[in-house]
């Protein structure tokens, strides 16, 4: 597990405060925030309070080739700095990771914290170049992808269910590490939301509980295969409500909690999968949802869907909706959905 939290944000807030009460001519300030391997610190700007985080590299620079390759977007500049003295440090080479006109203070922070989050996860057997290079490219592309967007009223309930899932597998399976949260691909768009080497669970929300429909996105989505020769979905019967239930954002703070008590690893991949589908901390409070029931059913063979093999040449990305009242038979326990690791 992690020495310590570091929570960049707080400690740019503490600088901000600190730099109004005390007046000098420093045209940087500086903080240190980790002094384990890597040493790192946290940097502020005086002229325009652009934040900057160093990394410690040693005493030997990378290449400039690698230097030079890191994803950067517009907004963060990257270089490599030699200080012969910083703070107690000596004869060192720094990353200097910088915000630059054109990106948000509070994105940057998130950015930054997700570096840091990685970089000290004591699990991680990458080195420190590939991992940081590995969380640069996956922001670069997010930022690509148009960066954060609010999720529509239907993904806010996809992900609810989804994440609804994973809290009550935990539960069920509390004498395991939460090993659920690497066969969760739903954010990665795959057509199983969570798969293991033989099983699937394809999570379905539905808000009318009389007519008991989902929808099937497309021909393929039910699909019983080598790798995946059993297939269930679960069903979350959802209330949208203002003052009952559970909102997404206290979900999702809840497995995180579950999650972090056993696994800092496992944290930091469900933080980045929140971070592939868009999900933006704080956006999520308003609305509640009411889980009036779940229910779970074993898509086999016989289970009513579409195919591909049965549909007319030319005719594909077919999507339709099953009506549960006829599917009684394929009803399984719940608990089934919980033993699928």
């Amino acid at each position: 597990m992690m020495e310590k939290e570091i929570n960049i944000k707080h400690i740019f807030e503490r600088m901000l405060l600190d730099q109004r009460n005390i007046v000098d001519d420093q045209a940087y300030k500086m903080q240190v925030i980790n002094t384990r391997d890597p040493i790192m610190f946290a940097g502020l700007d005086g002229l325009n309070n652009n934040r900057l985080l160093y990394i410690d590299l040693g005493v030997n620079v990378w290449e400039q080739s690698k230097i030079n390759g890191l994803p950067k977007w517009k907004g963060l500049s990257l270089l490599v700095e030699y200080f012969e003295r910083i703070s107690v440090i000596k004869d060192r080479y720094f990353l200097i990771i910088r915000q630059e006109e054109g990106h948000s203070e509070e994105i940057f922070e998130v950015v930054l914290q997700n570096l840091i989050d990685h970089i000290l996860v004591e699990e991680n057997r990458d080195s420190l170049f590939t991992t940081i290079y590995k969380v640069l490219d996956r922001w670069s592309h997010f930022f690509q992808k148009g960066g954060y967007r609010r999720l529509s009223d239907e993904q806010q309930r996809g992900l609810f269910g989804e994440l609804w899932y994973i809290k009550h597998w935990m539960e069920a399976n509390k004498e395991i590490p939460p090993l659920i949260v690497e066969q969760w691909e739903g954010p990665t768009s795959d057509r199983i939301d969570f798969k293991n080497s033989k099983c699937g669970v394809e999570i379905k929300t539905a808000v009318d509980k009389l007519t008991k429909t989902v929808k099937i996105s497309n021909e393929k989505q039910l699909k019983l295969s080598d790798a995946v020769s059993t297939l269930y979905l679960y069903v979350c019967f959802l209330e949208r409500s203002k003052t009952h239930g559970m909102s997404l954002q206290e979900l999702v703070e809840d497995v995180r909690r579950q999650i972090g008590s056993q696994s800092d690893r496992l944290l930091l991949l469900f933080n980045d999968m929140l971070i592939d589908l868009g999900f933006r901390e704080e956006e999520y409070n308003e609305n509640y949802f009411f889980v009036d029931k779940v229910e779970l059913y074993e898509a086999n063979n016989r289970f009513p869907r579409i195919c591909s093999e049965k549909l007319p040449k030319g005719i594909s990305h077919v999507s339709y909706s099953i009506d549960l009242t006829h599917c009684i038979e394929f009803e399984r326990s719940i608990e089934q959905a919980y033993t699928v690791y």
